[in-house]
């Protein structure tokens, strides 16, 4: 699902800290507070109502008109906001230092465009203000909104927008209230300007910006009290190899903060004199005592003081009293702002159009078909190596290519020695049949010992927690706590529920003794049967045919094709079986809820915790296969297996041997021949998560609106940024563009 993550640039943090970025440039006057506090640009877009109507009408339509409540109370609604020299410094520090330093830019060039940029911002922040007033009411595109706020739009005060794409976000909206809400006493002029605007942000935005800035302020001071703990202490150094992670893992929805049972704000700004107790989710750095804590802040507060941030007559016990966190906050407030506005564009970019997706779909169908006929079962698995969520396989030449997944369980070193030798003295069947012999002594183990004790404890002891999980007789610790209980919104295509297997002891020192439980085959295909069952109750693993004892005592004929000097591939083979109730539905495959996608993120998760072979991790749907009669890149044994797997269908499960090991296969996605989506790309289908239409429609989406965004932006800025509306102080920055 397209996502829109907004960037929050801390602009004056960024300045308290960035300025040795300047070392030899000598910029002239860094250290003099008048200097930093010039104004060097004002905006007021009121100034100039005949540009403005011109704006609404070329954005909104011809026959757009502003409320009456609006244009009588325009002077009143609009305050002349300004931008200063240490903003642009900031900016600077941020973004454009590495202009200039690539070489692609002058100094000039980079503070032009760094100006512009800050002066756009503006202007859409007012143009957002206006435009909303006007309306009563802000809506937004639903794909600028999370998973888990669509899921239960009521509980947020959101709703639909009837046959469109748009949510109402907040209502009621008038001149009155705003403008009482200005006028409200007390502040600053920056807390004036934050009032205004937090008048179109719901209390959950406002609260998730007054946590980026906490987070912010608190990693700040994490970095400088990591390097006074590194100066007093010599750690020394890890040399642990940490095991893959699933994509996403811990990874919180991009609208979460922390909240406390009351719903206030769960995360406080450290600085060594607060209790534990208070500080919410804050987690401390490694090493960190009050005194450490103490030493960073304090460091930080100097930062503020020396770039003229913190007035000396400012507490600075209390940071959330001083004027910079106010100026902090306000910056944060106007991005979201930016950013809701952007989300009603886009709303207009896309509203009515059915018929553009469909052609759009029907022209990439018809390209595909064209190139599939004209290419080769090897173009065509590089172009299935391509597919994603946003790059899509429409046309298959034949049915029996597809996907899998692949758990290796390996001979141990000892075993492939040995076999090795016995490779070099004897004949291939008889290699074969000595192989198979040797198998029935593999025994797995879970792999993920470093999600323990590597660089990052990625571990937590479930049953403390009270979050459920599949009972494998091992341990009760899963992993990536946050992604399952911050938001809720879990790892994709990853069930998150099975627990290491084996005993864990934690020593208390932030390390853990593991003692991993051995795994054979057959235990294996008990634990994803049992694991499948636990995650969705539909679903279980039926044999379709097992080798069983016999495996293990074959000999060199039975490998040997009669009359041939080929070799008999199935006899590698161990155990075939299925997942019931995977359907194989290629438009409803990913779709959250159904068997297809439950199996998928089960065997997904397993192959974290069992597989040696880590390439397979954090594939989009595992390894693409070619249709049987075509050569893969694959050994042998593995090449047969999965193309007969496949052309079983989704949801087959394989056991292969190779020289590798055991291979455990799963067919996660079959395509059938010809146009691979029997009903095309439907329009009503949109919105509903994980079928091909959504992440059909969410691909093309993103790129029109952003498109359309990013010239409707360019064009409010483009007639209002005329000289009754914005106003430039060039000269008070022009020793910044002749640097260098």
């Amino acid at each position: 699902m397209k996502k829109r993550l907004i960037t929050i640039i801390s602009l004056l943090l960024s300045a308290a800290f960035g300025l040795g970025v300047f070392a030899g440039c000598e910029l002239v006057q860094a250290d003099n507070r008048k200097d930093m506090e010039q104004v060097v640009a004002e905006v007021n877009i009121g100034n100039d109502t005949d540009s403005l109507n011109a704006m609404f009408g070329t954005i909104f339509g011809s026959d757009y008109e502003l409320s009456s409540d609006v244009t009588d109370s325009l002077s009143e609604i609009v305050t002349t906001e300004n931008i200063y020299k240490r903003d642009l410094v900031a900016y600077f520090i941020n973004y454009g230092y590495s202009l200039v330093s690539s070489g692609s830019y002058t100094y000039a060039q980079v503070f032009e465009m760094l100006m512009n940029d800050l002066l756009s911002r503006k202007v859409l922040v007012q143009y957002a203000m206006i435009y909303y007033l006007s309306e009563g009411e802000v809506v937004v595109d639903r794909d600028s909104l999370s998973a888990e706020v669509l899921a239960d739009l009521g509980a947020y005060g959101f709703s639909e927008v009837a046959g469109t794409d748009g949510i109402l976000v907040k209502s009621g909206l008038t001149v009155e209230g705003f403008l009482a809400e200005k006028n409200a006493e007390g502040g600053s002029a920056d807390a004036e300007t934050m009032r205004m605007i937090g008048y179109f942000l719901t209390d959950e935005e406002k609260d998730y910006a007054e946590y980026q800035l906490r987070l912010m302020i608190n990693n700040t001071i994490d970095a400088e009290e990591t390097a006074i703990i590194s100066s007093e202490h010599d750690h020394g150094s890890t040399s642990d190899s940490d095991r893959t992670t699933p994509t996403g893992a811990n990874a919180t929805d991009e609208n979460y903060y922390p909240q406390d049972e009351n719903g206030e704000i769960d995360y406080q700004i450290y600085t060594g004199s607060n209790y534990d107790e208070d500080l919410g989710e804050y987690e401390k750095v490694e090493g960190s005592t009050p005194v450490t804590r103490r030493k960073a802040y304090n460091s930080f507060i100097n930062s503020l003081k020396r770039n003229y941030l913190k007035e000396d007559s400012e507490n600075s016990a209390d940071i959330s009293s001083l004027n910079y966190y106010t100026l902090e906050l306000k910056t944060l407030y106007e991005q979201l702002l930016y950013g809701k506005f952007a989300d009603t564009l886009a709303l207009n970019a896309v509203e009515g159009d059915a018929d553009t997706y469909l052609s759009d779909y029907n022209t990439m169908l018809s390209a595909q078909t064209g190139s599939v006929a004209e290419g080769t079962s090897s173009s065509f698995v590089t172009t299935m190596d391509g597919m994603s969520d946003s790059s899509f396989v429409l046309y298959s030449p034949s049915a029996g290519y597809g996907f899998v997944y692949n758990v290796l369980l390996p001979f141990n070193t000892r075993q492939t020695s040995y076999l090795t030798a016995f490779k070099n003295s004897n004949t291939t069947a008889a290699y074969y049949a000595e192989r198979n012999r040797m198998a029935q002594y593999i025994l797995g183990s879970d792999q993920r010992a470093s999600w323990f004790n590597g660089a990052t404890d990625y571990s937590f002891d479930a049953a403390e927690a009270g979050v459920g999980y599949y009972d494998n007789g091992g341990s009760s610790y899963l992993f990536f706590e946050d992604s399952y209980t911050q938001g809720g919104t879990g790892i994709e295509r990853y069930a998150g529920k099975y627990p290491y297997k084996g005993s864990v002891k934690d020593n208390g020192d932030e390390t853990y003794t593991l003692i991993a439980d051995k795994i054979d085959i057959d235990a294996f295909l008990g634990e994803l049967n049992g694991y499948l069952g636990y995650v969705d109750p539909s679903l279980s693993l039926t044999e379709t045919s097992a080798a069983g004892e016999a495996f293990y005592q074959k000999t060199a004929a039975d490998f040997i094709v009669e009359n041939t000097q080929t070799y008999d591939y199935s006899q590698a083979v161990y155990y075939t079986g299925k997942v019931q109730g995977v359907d194989g539905d290629p438009a409803s495959l990913l779709e959250k809820g159904t068997a297809s996608y439950d199996a998928i993120s089960v065997f997904n998760e397993l192959m974290f915790a069992y597989s040696t072979d880590t390439g397979c991790l954090n594939s989009y749907l595992g390894y693409s296969i070619a249709a049987e009669g075509f050569s893969t890149s694959y050994v042998a044994e593995f090449e047969y297996a999965a193309q007969q797997a496949v052309a079983a269908g989704a949801g087959t499960v394989s056991v292969v041997l190779t020289d590798y090991g055991w291979h455990i296969i799963y067919v996660s996605y079959a395509l059938p021949a010809g146009e691979i989506y029997e009903n095309g790309f439907v329009y009503e289908d949109r919105n509903k998560e994980g079928t091909f239409s959504y992440y059909f429609y969410q691909a093309q989406k993103a790129a029109d609106t952003s498109d359309y965004v990013e010239e409707m932006q360019g064009r409010v800025f483009e007639l209002l940024n005329n000289d009754s509306n914005v106003t430039v102080f060039e000269s008070r920055y022009a020793d910044l563009s002749n640097l260098g």
